[in-house]
């Protein structure tokens, strides 16, 4: 059942209103229906059983409401039998209280529609199904609606909510006790009292230490770092780093830590001792890794800084070097006109010369930046210091783990020299290191290790067992054990053969054949060959032509204008979407204004505080409350997917594609400069953090993830495609900056390929198995040089990654940065670069030859540029400093801001539609192949600022299904 479809189980009573599409899916009746309830049901009771009928569709359960039906529902079902509707009624007064004929004909719908009520045996089998799927969800409500979904599929009648709700609490105790039971099992209840006793405890500044441990990083500083690593600390101390919870779902740790994280010490004691025991070690656990994670991730970043300001230096130092390198060479020409020296002269003011400047020459920008380093990176010491403190592990002669054990046992003895001796360290430090200045030799060993560490964590070499990112490879990937057990299955999953040529030799066939496309082309001046690389025209931009024009004045003319929150409103009567982020269907004024309050706060740079003025039935505390429960349970997701559900129906969308290609790349939102994991955009100079989408290429955000700037992005272009279940996509455009030769590797073995805008001319080049023949007219763009059986003889451990990373063992994100180009000699990177590589080889070829092909590609990525033109207009300000300091915030901003967009899309989208009608009736047809070129990403229309007004009397009726006594009046005054 489509996912917008099941917004409405389990309600016991309609809706007041029920837009068209609705009454067409639930209440329209097919020549069946109309067949068996006129052959089998009285004249009097047609229309009652229709009702009937529809509403179980609908629901899944009997209408038994004594409610007044919808006027616009009963003509629509009434106009079905040629009758006449009844201005008037009720399902009861429809059977003139008859209520065993009502019963008798509830019963006869569930026979024809096969449905039958639920046995015992099938409520155990729910019971161990909802069981399971509290697993990852403490929502009770969220639980309701996927049993409601388990009883339909299974063509079973759903019961009493309240009957629902008993076998959902059950469930979830059922998974806390044994959640419970291996916390016991790992902790004692002495232990838990001591860690209670400990958090509600004052430090010296007057905050408990649960306040402490609950306060964000900051910026990105030393005395940031220093919190950091005294938080560590003190989890360590505690015992905090040997609770090992392997069975436990990561989920619902999550879910408790995110309580604990909002929970103040006063409502902590008050606990239920069980709920007090789960939060608490959840929160401890999670606080150690995060830390942990944050700690890692910034010791890289200082290393990096390090070394850009050590180029930066050695650039300016270049600079001075050439000014004083032109003296020097005036000084030399004028000694070389001077007829009244000898040679020997001149000799000697040469060399005097020379000494007079004493610059040093480097054979290499780089040579001279590692001895920058070594003379000014002192900073390093105190963070190897803290990190040699850490329970960091690593393989067996890993440079980065002898390099800290033997600088731990230095900073033991106080030393400030290192002593002499021959030391482990890559070849171009080797020199620095067995310099005659020990202290300097130090220096430059530290900075050496520190590099080292940096890529031994990102290739995985090196971990900690505590991190929840930088563990070990055999706990990222799928157990060697179950991999033994379960190869054959995952094979099977991927579509891939075990035997590896059966995979190859398809792949070069198919560079065969390119490279002799792009012969062709060639030699006809389709393309140029200059300077050993392929030169091809520029695709000329698309003209609007006056057809397209005239449409589109048309259509935006037949729309209008409209604010914000009438937008949210519309919206959500179409989709329902505020069903998802309350966890159950809106019963209030007040619970719709809080849906959409924690929406816009999340998803627009307006702060809670605002957000309160415009809506003044809540307080600021209502909304900063809003914001932060939509950090649980993937609210914003779940709602953004049946968004996506709702855009499928719309007939326009299917005009701008096939749902088979999507486009990624990240925007830049500028944050707080106190943000600890802000980085300085290079276009805007400003602290930013980046948000990454996936766009599909019928326009809506199919997938989001906030990302540090300056990463390689082709782990989450990956990832996006994999985690996104709506699109079956099988190109993925991205820019360079998204695409790696391991990537490429990656993707088509997940079963998509990565379709790369290349901009760096290496990576234009074709390159082939050393044996293929290669013509000559394309020799100087080809290199022979893939050795395929790294691949073969890597196969197995190949598709290991790839089967850890469709199962979600791992993410690509972190596959990715352990296989990158961190992990040089690593076998496995070996054989995912050399096929990457050929597989480049072979979408370059098509990316050359095919001018449809490429001019696709760039349309594709072009429409993801316009969406983050959306977004910059919806979230225009910073990112608050105060929000965005743990992943949790920022994962939800990110899913707000794409929720939003894909709002505005889909009301373009609908709107659209609504005006082609009207446009159409007064006798203007617009043509498929105009409307294609008329993008649903127009905003200029729509009013993202300003004082609004959130106009519920118009929209109560068909938002609010069922509950108590509503607000009159919503909304600040105009």
């Amino acid at each position: 059942m489509a996912q917008w479809k099941e917004r409405f189980l389990g309600i016991s009573e309609l809706p007041e209103e029920l837009s068209d599409a609705e009454m067409e899916q639930f209440f329209r009746l097919g020549k069946r229906d109309l067949a068996t309830i006129t052959g089998e049901v009285r004249p009097k009771f047609r229309l009652a059983v229709a009702l009937q009928l529809g509403f179980v569709r609908m629901s899944g359960r009997g209408l038994n409401t004594f409610k007044v039906l919808p006027r616009p529902l009963l003509k629509f079902v009434a106009d079905q039998f040629n009758l006449p509707a009844p201005t008037i009624a009720s399902i009861r007064a429809l059977y003139s209280k008859r209520d065993n004929t009502r019963l008798e004909h509830q019963a006869q719908v569930f026979k024809w529609l096969g449905l039958a009520s639920h046995t015992k045996r099938q409520e155990r089998m729910l019971l161990a199904a909802v069981r399971a799927a509290s697993q990852g969800t403490g929502s009770i409500d969220r639980l309701i609606s996927i049993a409601a979904i388990w009883l339909h599929d299974r063509k079973l009648v759903i019961p009493a909510l309240s009957t629902l709700r008993e076998i959902c609490v059950r469930a979830s105790k059922d998974t806390e006790q044994s959640i419970y039971v291996a916390i016991r099992a790992e902790t004692t209840d002495e232990q838990r009292k001591q860690w209670t006793e400990t958090l509600l405890s004052n430090r010296k500044d007057g905050r408990t230490v649960l306040e402490w441990l609950q306060k964000s990083p900051k910026r990105r500083s030393p005395n940031n770092l220093k919190a950091i690593f005294e938080k560590i600390d003190f989890l360590t101390e505690l015992g905090v780093n040997k609770i090992k919870l392997e069975g436990v779902p990561t989920e619902r740790l999550q879910d408790y830590s995110r309580s604990m994280q909002h929970r103040s010490p006063s409502r902590f004691k008050r606990l239920a001792p069980v709920t007090q025991a789960l939060q608490l070690v959840s929160f401890l656990k999670l606080s150690l890794s995060q830390a942990t994670d944050t700690v890692i991730q910034l010791s890289g970043k200082v290393a990096s800084d390090t070394v850009s300001r050590a180029h930066e230096k050695v650039k300016k130092a270049d600079a001075a070097a050439v000014m004083t390198f032109r003296e020097a060479l005036t000084q030399i020409f004028e000694l070389a006109n001077d007829q009244k020296l000898d040679a020997e002269a001149v000799r000697k003011k040469i060399v005097e010369i020379h000494g007079s400047f004493g610059v040093q020459v480097f054979p290499t920008r780089s040579a001279a930046v590692r001895s920058e380093l070594s003379d000014s990176a002192k900073n390093v010491r105190p963070l190897l210091r803290r990190l040699s403190q850490l329970d960091i592990k690593g393989v067996e002669n890993d440079r980065a783990m002898s390099g800290l054990g033997l600088l731990r046992d230095l900073y033991a003895k106080q030393m400030t020299e290192l002593p002499e001796g021959d030391y482990q360290c890559p070849g171009t430090w080797k020199s620095l290191v067995d310099d005659n200045d020990r202290q300097r030799a130090l220096r430059a060993f530290e900075m050496s290790t520190l590099l080292e560490l940096r890529k031994g964590f990102r290739r995985g070499s090196v971990w900690v067992d505590y991190s929840d990112t930088y563990r070990d490879r055999d706990h990222l990937l799928i157990p060697a054990e179950t991999w033994e057990r379960q190869r054959k299955r995952h094979y099977d999953l991927l579509r891939l053969p075990m035997d590896v040529d059966r995979y190859l030799d398809p792949l070069i066939k198919a560079a065969e054949r390119g490279l002799k496309a792009v012969a062709k082309a060639q030699a006809e001046g389709l393309l140029d060959i200059k300077d050993n690389d392929i030169s091809l025209d520029r695709l000329e931009a698309e003209p609007d032509s006056p057809e397209v024009i005239a449409a589109r004045n048309l259509i935006n003319d037949e729309i209008g204008t409209i604010q914000l929150p009438e937008l949210l409103l519309e919206m959500d009567v179409h989709v329902r979407f505020s069903k998802e982020l309350l966890g159950r269907l809106p019963r209030s004024d007040r619970d719709l204004l809080l849906s959409y309050a924690g929406l816009v706060g999340n998803g627009t740079d307006m702060p809670a505080s605002g957000i309160a003025l415009m809506m003044t039935e809540l307080s600021t505390a209502d909304v900063s409350g809003a914001m932060k429960s939509q950090e649980f349970d993937s609210a914003i997701d779940r709602a953004n997917q049946q968004l996506l559900n709702y855009m499928k129906q719309l007939p326009i969308m299917a005009l701008y594609g096939d749902d088979k290609s999507a486009s990624s790349d990240m925007m830049s939102l500028t944050t707080s400069r106190h943000l600890w994991n802000a980085r300085i955009d290079p276009r805007r100079q400003t602290p930013s953090v980046g948000m990454y989408t996936h766009v599909s290429d019928r326009w809506p955000i199919i997938h989001h993830q906030p990302i540090v700037l300056g990463e390689r992005q082709v782990g989450v272009a990956i990832e996006g495609v994999v985690r996104q279940t709506e699109f079956d996509l099988k190109r993925l455009a991205v820019d360079t900056h998204g695409y790696t030769d391991v990537g490429m590797a990656i993707s088509h073995g997940l079963g998509f390929d990565l379709c790369p805008r290349l901009r760096n001319l290496r990576e234009r080049r074709l390159t082939v198995p050393r044996d293929m023949v290669v013509p000559d007219n394309i020799g100087s763009v080809v290199d022979q040089t893939l050795n395929l059986d790294f691949v073969r003889s890597n196969w197995d451990d190949l598709v290991r990654v790839l089967a850890s990373i469709n199962n979600g063992t791992v993410s690509a994100v972190t596959a990715l940065q352990r296989f990158g180009s961190a992990a040089q000699g690593d076998p496995i990177y070996r054989a995912a670069k050399h096929l990457g590589r050929l597989l480049r080889t072979i979408y370059l070829c098509d990316y050359f030859t095919n001018p449809v092909f490429r001019r696709e590609i760039h349309r594709v990525l072009n429409r993801g540029e316009s969406i983050h033109t959306l977004q910059h207009a919806i979230h225009v300000g910073a990112v608050r400093h105060d929000r965005g300091r743990r992943p949790d915030e920022l994962v939800t901003i990110s899913a707000a801001l794409s929720f939003l967009s894909n709002l505005v899309i889909a009301w373009n989208a609908q709107k659209m539609q609504g005006a082609i009608k009207v446009i159409a009736a007064r006798g203007v047809t617009i043509s498929d192949e105009v409307l294609r070129h008329i993008s649903p990403v127009r905003y200029a229309s729509i009013n993202f600022r300003g004082t609004f007004r959130f106009p519920l009397d118009r929209f109560r009726s068909s938002l609010l299904v069922e509950g108590p006594a509503r607000l009159k009046v919503v909304g600040s005054s105009p």
